[in-house]
């Protein structure tokens, strides 16, 4: 019996990806380098340090990624708080007004940082939906390591073959999955690998397009 439903945030509820991927970009330009879209979608859903292993390799050892990565933040910042547009997802809203009006427990599980997460869940008005919301600030290991699943289920009382989970990427799926939750992946900028698409329960083009399942698993 499905009792909690937990979504993933960035590429899923909001189309984040594109303003982060930009912020990239201008941060590196500061420095000379391209920051190309191919680059930016190896690292989407890795931890920062896997990402940041991966950006030194790609532009060479005397790149400062730390200084690219706290540019990047603060591009971020800036855009938001010169109430720069953060548009839902296809069906993203719907979603989840769905599962808290089913009466179920709706819970957050991202890997961005509590600051960021909060702010966009009041911009955009959801956060009231939310039971519990848990970021990378409250793990000690990122995605695709199970903890934010396993935190958050048990921040919640359930059971982890209580909960259905909602995520756009590789690491996140392969997180949910991890954590023995039933897992539905809706796929953003990278494919599912053979992993989650033996192991997901359903792989959908978009959250609009879930409801005959859920109906069904929930009934």
């Amino acid at each position: 019996m499905i009792t909690t439903v937990i979504f993933d945030m960035d590429g899923l509820l909001f189309n984040t990806e594109p303003i982060y991927f930009e912020c990239y970009k201008k941060a590196a330009a500061e420095d000379g380098l391209d920051f190309t879209f191919e680059l930016f979608e190896s690292c989407v859903g890795m931890s920062r340090e896997d990402a940041s292993h991966f950006i030194t390799h790609h532009f060479g050892r005397d790149t400062d990624v730390q200084k690219m990565h706290d540019r990047t933040y603060t591009l971020f910042e800036e855009y938001l708080a010169a109430d720069g547009e953060v548009h839902f997802r296809p069906g993203a809203k719907k979603a989840v007004e769905f599962f808290y009006n089913r009466g179920l427990k709706v819970a957050l599980a991202s890997s961005n940082i509590t600051r960021w997460v909060m702010f966009l869940l009041e911009k955009k008005g959801i956060k009231k939906y939310f039971s519990s919301v848990t970021t990378s600030d409250d793990v000690s290991t990122p995605k695709p390591d199970p903890e934010v699943y396993l935190k958050t289920a048990q921040k919640l009382g359930a059971d982890v073959s209580q909960c259905l989970v909602f995520e756009d990427s590789v690491a996140g799926a392969t997180a949910a999955i991890a954590a023995q939750m039933r897992t539905c992946v809706v796929p953003q900028i990278k494919k599912p690998t053979q992993f989650i698409r033996e192991n997901a329960f359903k792989i959908y083009h978009s959250l609009e397009d879930i409801y005959p399942d859920m109906d069904e698993l929930l009934s």
